[in-house]
């Protein structure tokens, strides 16, 4: 019996569960008791908008590094498409339209990726990392380093009403006291549960977790390993573009460095969640929660007044500290899987 077989033959336990989950209860914990003002229902709606961006980017990321790759061009084609989209509204194009074009660029530089990785067997280190520095140079380019705005009219009607909010709870006169939930994050939530509805109820999860654990072996058996990898990249260059989708809306402006870093914490929130970076091990679901743990860091620091180098110090400490549980939780599976 494979090891996968076993896991499935096991009732539900905590072990089964993403260490993610565990660490984000443990930082919520943390910053409720050490933060006096992250508890207040302002602070949780806006750390729910800020997550919003890195929870899609780290859905597209997981996606890649089950099947052994890793996408370090996120964040320049984010600022890349972001800049296109804004580009387009600020030259009167109906938004829907923006939109699409949006996607189009992302998915494209996504399959420039797989190309590259799959047809030319670039590493997928080298090969995303070259994209990123072409799509950031676009993005400059194209917006000569400046902030782009757009005149708002019937064109951009539906930036506004998805930069608004569904839900909205005063418990008090001050803007602490108010806890929303904005249409970016139900859109987020849709965006994030399609993902993860196919990757669990179709082929696209077995055939990228085969092609993670032996590409060869994968595609002896059948698979068309690169043409699936080419949908994977896809797939996550469209995640990026919806990431700069949101970026816009909230911002209702683009610069063209929206996108820096956020590549490297894409991979954070992605290795948080068990996503191991050899490939055919990990969970959508598990990145969610790493990304939500990421950003109780990120705002629990600020919050504190801490500088960003700082934060950045220990987003990099998590990101070891994750690789190192990912380890632990993996020698403890095999010792389980020996002793059965």
């Amino acid at each position: 019996m494979s090891a996968s077989a076993g896991r499935k033959n096991r009732g539900f336990g905590l072990s089964l569960l993403p260490n993610s989950i565990f660490a984000f209860l443990l930082v919520f914990l943390l910053a409720s008791l050490w933060v006096p003002r992250f508890f207040s229902p302002g602070n949780l709606s806006t750390l729910l908008l800020q997550a919003s961006i890195l929870i899609i980017l780290s859905i597209g990321m997981s996606l890649v590094i089950i099947a052994g790759g890793i996408d370090l061009s996120m964040g320049g084609v984010l600022s890349m498409c972001g800049v296109i989209m804004a580009l387009c509204l600020s030259q009167g194009m109906h938004v829907l339209a923006a939109i699409l074009v949006g996607l189009a660029c992302g998915g494209l530089f996504g399959l420039l990726n797989g190309f590259f990785v799959t047809r030319m067997k670039v590493p997928a280190f080298i090969a995303t990392f070259g994209s990123m520095g072409i799509a950031q140079s676009i993005a400059n380019t194209l917006s000569n380093k400046r902030t782009i705005y757009w005149e708002e009219g019937s064109h951009s009607s539906i930036l506004d009403f998805l930069g608004g909010n569904i839900i909205r709870i005063e418990f008090g006169p001050e803007a602490s006291m108010i806890f929303y939930v904005p249409f970016l994050v139900v859109l987020t939530v849709i965006v994030v549960g399609c993902i993860i509805f196919l990757f669990k109820r179709t082929v696209l999860g077995s055939y990228t977790f085969a092609i993670g654990e032996n590409e060869e072996t994968a595609r002896l058996c059948g698979i068309a390993t690169q043409k699936w990898t080419l949908l994977l990249y896809m797939i996550s260059g469209m995640m990026a573009s919806l990431a700069a989708l949101l970026v816009l809306i909230r911002t209702n402006s683009m610069q063209p460095t929206s996108g820096d870093g956020l590549e490297f914490q894409a991979v954070v929130a992605a290795v948080l969640g068990g996503n191991a970076l050899e490939g055919g091990k990990g969970s959508l679901y598990g990145a969610v929660f790493g990304a939500l743990t990421l950003y109780v860091v990120r705002n629990s620091l600020t919050l504190k007044g801490i500088d960003t180098s700082t934060t950045m110090i220990v987003i990099g400490a998590v990101l070891v500290g994750g690789m190192i549980l990912n380890e632990l939780a993996a020698r403890h599976e095999r010792a389980r899987s020996r002793k059965s």
